[in-house]
């Protein structure tokens, strides 16, 4: 596949900024159940005003991209695994790897992602959107697949690719089939973004990461809707951990599925 120069310009013309967080020093595993059942959306941190989804064209598909961030993984951090869970935000893009430490939620890893295209939470087969949960009722992995030699027609022309990493890692997100976590083979550019079916990708480096790391069979997986800002557990963590970010988005600005049909092409993605 080739992104076109103008995507590039684009995107690397963007002025980020990078914005870290404030709010409390410490988290309880209990405060992390009892704060995040109201879904609180009190976050106190700056928005990143200076970087905006894209919306270009994916082999004939309007999709949206959004400038990409730096990995974060310190496996050295890990203690217990039984008490590991992974938070998705679908406003910002980011994939969150958590594990709860006696009186701290620590940060284990950080990845940048991509979901449906179509914001939205599932309603049907076929919908184009990536289901949403709340921490008192995550999903969670229910399988970890070998899926490199894994294939995929898009319907865009391409026929049957690789597009799936070397892991499929499938979640339990009744009432919906087929849901699951693996990595972006044949269709990295789209990452951070949306461009899915409804599954979320993930760079392929990056699926290996996690799966290497951090992902076990039976561990909670929370997908906060578009509308979600950072739970007050998150607020925490990341100021403590000093954890700085491209994206921070306003949620009343982000595009909505009208806006994204409406929207004038910025890239082109090609053969």
């Amino acid at each position: 596949m080739k992104l076109k120069k103008t995507a590039f310009i684009a995107i690397l013309g963007l002025n980020i900024g990078i914005y870290g967080c404030s709010a409390n020093n410490s988290s309880t595993d209990n405060n992390v159940n009892t704060e995040t059942s109201t879904e609180a959306n009190n976050s106190a941190s700056t928005y990143t005003d200076d970087v905006r989804e894209l919306v270009g064209m994916d082999h004939g598909k309007r999709t949206v991209r959004i400038a990409p961030d730096v990995r974060i993984s310190h496996p050295e951090l890990r203690k217990n695994q039984a008490n590991r869970f992974i938070v998705m935000s679908k406003k910002d893009y980011y994939l969150y790897v958590y594990e709860g430490q006696g009186a701290d939620t620590v940060l284990l890893a950080r990845y940048d992602c991509a979901f449906s295209q179509k914001k939205g939470n599932k309603q049907q087969r076929g919908d184009m959107k990536t289901p949403h949960c709340t921490m008192t009722n995550p999903f969670k992995i229910t399988e970890i697949k070998d899926a490199s030699s894994w294939v995929h027609d898009f319907g865009d022309g391409r026929g049957a690719i690789k597009s799936y990493g070397n892991y499929f890692l499938r979640l339990l997100t009744d009432p919906h089939k087929g849901i699951g976590i693996h990595g972006s083979t044949n269709n990295e550019e789209s990452v951070p973004g949306r461009a899915s079916e409804g599954c979320i990708r993930l760079k392929d480096e990056d699926i290996i990461d996690l799966r290497k790391n951090y992902a076990f069979v039976g561990m909670k997986v929370v997908i906060k809707a578009e509308d979600k800002d950072d739970l007050p557990f998150e607020t925490r963590v990341f100021e403590k951990q000093n954890i700085k970010r491209l994206r921070h988005l306003d949620p009343s600005k982000t595009l909505s599925n009208e806006q994204i049909q409406k929207a004038p092409i910025e890239f082109k993605t090609t053969k």
